[in-house]
């Protein structure tokens, strides 16, 4: 008899011990549950506080979730906090907003003040900072023992780039839908409207430069220097401006897949001194009435023509001695 008593109250008190463990550890349903509601009334964020914190990231989990670690008190005074809370916040509204799978991902906040203990059990001395933690159960698990940590430093503050994370972990586009801003819009179009209505009023005075064949002549030729001389090779490589070695500066680049920044510039005035050339040989000096004078214009243009072509041959043969042709020099 006293046999049966002991088991009945040792079955009874195991029995006790496990409900109370299974309601102390709540279901992943539950979790979900109460994840969609959170965030269905917050527009996207759940608050977070360091039991729910350690509650939502306890696994199993079957949803991802990012979560913000902030400090958004004013004592604080953490910049870089209130510089990234709305976008991490308009990331998780555009992400409700589009309808997507709710239980793919969550966006949680959990603010120093209300996770303090979560802050020294991870030894977070600094703010923001923001761990994405994958599924580990479901068709999105992953094996993963560690959550990622955003980069700031690489990744930035916007929520484009955010949103760009997240989606080439989701292997999903994460949207990004900023509200309009009125005020920019309005702003904007009183600044398209006067300047219409300047280039109203000072077209008349305008219109002959603007149908001048000169004027488009020039930008013309200044466009084509600019390409022909190196300019976009420069934009694109970020040459150096000279080398420097041994105490000598070098302003032109040995072989034709290098050049340095001055040299396109070089290029650029021979060149355009050979066009200017050409120019007052075929303008300027047919123009002058008197003989001697268009003689003299005539060998002068040409002598610089042809002392600039020697220049730019000259120039062409230190980058490649090997280059064959020769003028002057």
């Amino acid at each position: 008899m006293e046999v049966r008593k002991f088991f009945f109250i040792f079955l009874s008190s195991f029995i006790l011990l496990l409900s109370l463990c299974y309601a102390a550890k709540p279901s992943l349903e539950s979790k979900v549950a109460l994840l969609n509601q959170a965030s269905s009334q917050n527009l996207g964020v759940v608050e977070l506080d360091s039991n729910l914190y350690d509650e939502f990231v306890a696994k199993p989990r079957n949803y991802s979730m990012a979560i913000l670690l902030t400090a958004l008190d004013p004592q604080i005074n953490c910049i870089p906090c209130k510089e990234f809370d709305p976008e991490f916040r308009l990331v998780a509204r555009s992400w409700l907003e589009a309808g997507n799978e709710p239980s793919r991902l969550y966006f949680g906040v959990l603010d120093f003040k209300n996770g303090r203990e979560v802050y020294a059990k991870l030894g977070l001395n600094n703010a923001p900072t923001l761990f994405y933690f994958s599924p580990t159960t479901g068709p999105y698990a992953k094996d993963v023992s560690e959550p990622n940590k955003y980069e700031f430093n690489r990744h930035g503050f916007s929520a484009e780039e955010f949103a760009s994370y997240l989606s080439g972990i989701l292997g999903t586009q994460v949207p990004v839908k900023r509200p309009l801003n009125y005020f920019s819009i309005f702003i904007t179009t009183i600044l398209i409207l006067g300047a219409l209505a300047s280039i109203k009023l000072m077209y008349p005075m305008m219109e002959s430069i603007i149908r001048s064949k000169n004027t488009w002549a020039t930008i013309s030729l200044v466009v084509i220097l600019m390409m022909i001389s190196g300019h976009m090779w420069n934009h694109i490589r970020g040459p150096p401006y000279v080398y420097y070695q041994n105490s000598q500066v070098s302003y032109i680049a040995h072989g034709f897949s290098n050049q340095f920044g001055i040299e396109s510039q070089i290029v650029a005035v021979v060149y355009g001194i050979c066009s200017f050339s050409v120019i007052a040989l075929i303008h300027l000096v047919p123009k002058v009435e008197d003989k001697n004078k268009q003689r003299f214009g005539t060998y002068l243009w040409m002598g610089i023509l042809f002392t600039t072509f020697s220049l730019l041959f000259a120039l062409f043969r230190i980058k490649n001695p090997g280059y064959p042709f020769k003028l002057f020099i």
